[in-house]
C-alpha cells in the first residue's frame, strides 16, 4: 500500500472514531459488554502492559473517599494504568463544582495534557462557544474526563484502560451530584451507559444513568471535535444543548 492509500486510510478511520462507529463486522459476533465483565473479573490484568492494579482494593479505596480533593490526590498517586508514564499531567477537571451540569469527555488531547484542563484546545474553543449558545461558561458547569491520562498519539482509550479508570468516573459524579450530566462523544457514552446503538442513535435522548448512591438524567451528545470535521451535524448538538438547558431549568 503506498503512502497516498495510507494517509487516506488513516483519514477515514478517524472519521469513523469520531463518529461513534468503534465496531468492526466478523464472522462472529463479540459482545463488549460480556467482555467489560470478564476484565472486571479477570485477575490476569495484574500481568497486562497498560494496567497493573488490584481491582477489588481499587475500587474499596475509591468508594471510602469522601470529598474531590480526597479523589484528586488519590487520582494524582495512582500509579495501577501505565497511561500517566507518557502523560505531562493528570487532567482531572475545571469548572464549577457546584454547578447542576457536569460534562464528561473522552481523554485529554496535547494540549489539554500540557495544560492539565479538559477541553483546552480546538475543540474546548467549540465547547465554550456551544455552552455561550445556551448562557452558560465554565464557571457555570463542571467539566471531567472518562480517563484522565492522555492516551499516546491521542488514540482512543483502550477497553481496558476505560475499565480501570471507570471507578474514577463513578466517584468523580457522586461526590458533584449534577442535577443533569452531558456525556460528550462515544467513548463517554459506552462507558457509562453501556449502549450497543452508537453515538448517532442515542444522542438527543435522557437516560437515567445509576452511579453508586446517585441517579442522574443524563443526554449522550457529539463531542465537539467530531462536530469540528463535520460542522453538519452542529443542527442535533443545538437541540441537545436546548434539551440540556430545559431539563435543569425543571
Amino acid at each position: 500500500m503506498n503512502n497516498s492509500k495510507i494517509s487516506e486510510s488513516i483519514k477515514l478511520l478517524h472519521l469513523f472514531k469520531e463518529n461513534g462507529v468503534d465496531e468492526l463486522i466478523a464472522n462472529n459476533p463479540f459482545n463488549r459488554i460480556k467482555n467489560a465483565e470478564k476484565i472486571r473479573k479477570n485477575d490476569s490484568l495484574n500481568n497486562n502492559d497498560t494496567i497493573n492494579y488490584d481491582y477489588s482494593m481499587h475500587t474499596d479505596k475509591i468508594n471510602n473517599l469522601g470529598s474531590i480533593a480526597e479523589l484528586r490526590s488519590y487520582m494524582s498517586n495512582f500509579k495501577g494504568c501505565d497511561l500517566y508514564k507518557s502523560s505531562t499531567n493528570m487532567v482531572f477537571s475545571d469548572g464549577n463544582p457546584e454547578s447542576d451540569i457536569m460534562l464528561i469527555g473522552e481523554a485529554p488531547g496535547h494540549d489539554e495534557d500540557i495544560q492539565g484542563k479538559p477541553f483546552v484546545g480546538r475543540s474546548g474553543k467549540l465547547l465554550d462557544k456551544m455552552l455561550e449558545a445556551i448562557e452558560l461558561n465554565r464557571e457555570k458547569v463542571y467539566i471531567a474526563n472518562i480517563v484522565p491520562w492522555r492516551p499516546p498519539n491521542n488514540r482512543r482509550p483502550t477497553d481496558e484502560e476505560i475499565e480501570i479508570c471507570l471507578p474514577f468516573v463513578k466517584k468523580h459524579i457522586e461526590l458533584i451530584n449534577p442535577k443533569v450530566l452531558m456525556l460528550l462523544g462515544s467513548t463517554a457514552t459506552f462507558a457509562l451507559l453501556k449502549n450497543t446503538e452508537g453515538i448517532t442513535k442515542i444522542r438527543g435522548k435522557w437516560i437515567d444513568l445509576n452511579v453508586n448512591t446517585i441517579t442522574v438524567p443524563t443526554l449522550p451528545t457529539f463531542h465537539p471535535a467530531f462536530l469540528l470535521r463535520q460542522p453538519a451535524q452542529k443542527k442535533h448538538v443545538w437541540e441537545d444543548l436546548k434539551s440540556l438547558k430545559n431539563k435543569v431549568s425543571e
